[in-house]
């Protein structure tokens, strides 16, 4: 069943395998690796993208769900050869348990870089100690406090000088690993694990590219031509951070959290 669908949907398939196929890489042993799926396990994937990873899930345990609110994703997870993946709206996940029956039902909740897109945590975590059976586990890793600093800055500095909020229209919530666990623990999911650390990471093109898969709430406001600008203006003003001329390569400042949590029984 589809669930919440957005009426525009600015994620881009083609995109993200072009400007970002580092995401799953970057994680694709350690954090699967902690999260250990079993053969009778329930598994939720939220936030699952193009499914790259859902995909490795789903031939390890009994049954792996992956929810995303992307339609363009879902279908390009489907493409990939993902079984079950669903749209939903991952910060209106207590509306999708109740209605499909969740309550205590998955095993693990898995997440990887999804969560720092969803403003009101508030609603995602208390869905996810709602939709654990007891003692389940969260697995999950998302941008830190720190983290793309260096670019976010510069988009908000761009939108600003034209005249809008660039801070209002950062999609972004990256907490601290204290806030986190602070936020968990309201909700009764112990904290097992959890630290932050940088991740330096080249990209595969061009920075331009990365800001037109990841920072489309930035250009939303502009027409064609200003996000060209913009996506210019962005590169040279991170370029002595961010660009190594002698290999051609730009870095983003990435700083991951990563945590494993249990719910308390």
């Amino acid at each position: 069943m589809e669930f919440n669908k957005e009426k525009t949907d600015p994620w881009s398939p083609t995109n993200y395998k072009l400007h970002a196929n580092f995401v799953p890489k970057l994680v694709q042993h350690d954090l699967l690796t902690l999260l250990s799926p079993k053969s009778h396990e329930r598994i939720l994937d939220l936030g699952c993208g193009d499914g790259v990873l859902t995909c490795q899930i789903q031939e390890m345990c009994k049954e792996c769900v992956g929810i995303d609110k992307s339609q363009s994703m879902i279908e390009e997870a489907r493409t990939n050869g993902c079984k079950d993946v669903r749209v939903i709206d991952c910060e209106k996940l207590i509306e999708w348990i109740n209605q499909e029956g969740f309550i205590d039902y998955f095993d693990a909740v898995f997440s990887n870089a999804a969560l720092h897109w969803m403003k009101n945590q508030e609603a995602v975590i208390e869905g996810i100690a709602k939709i654990l059976k007891p003692g389940g586990r969260f697995v999950a890793e998302l941008g830190s406090s720190g983290n793309v600093q260096i670019v976010e800055k510069s988009l908000i500095k761009a939108l600003d000088i034209r005249g809008y909020n660039g801070k209002e229209l950062s999609p972004w919530y990256f907490p601290s690993p204290e806030d986190y666990k602070q936020l968990l623990n309201k909700y009764k999911i112990s904290v097992s694990f959890i630290s932050n650390f940088p991740r330096p990471t080249e990209l595969p093109t061009s920075l331009g590219g990365w800001v037109e898969t990841f920072g489309f709430s930035f250009l939303a406001p502009l027409n064609d031509h200003e996000k060209e600008i913009v996506k210019s203006e962005i590169e040279g003003m991170c370029r002595d951070d961010a660009y190594n001329s002698e290999t051609g390569k730009w870095t983003d400042d990435r700083v991951d959290l990563k945590g494993s949590t249990k719910l308390k029984l």
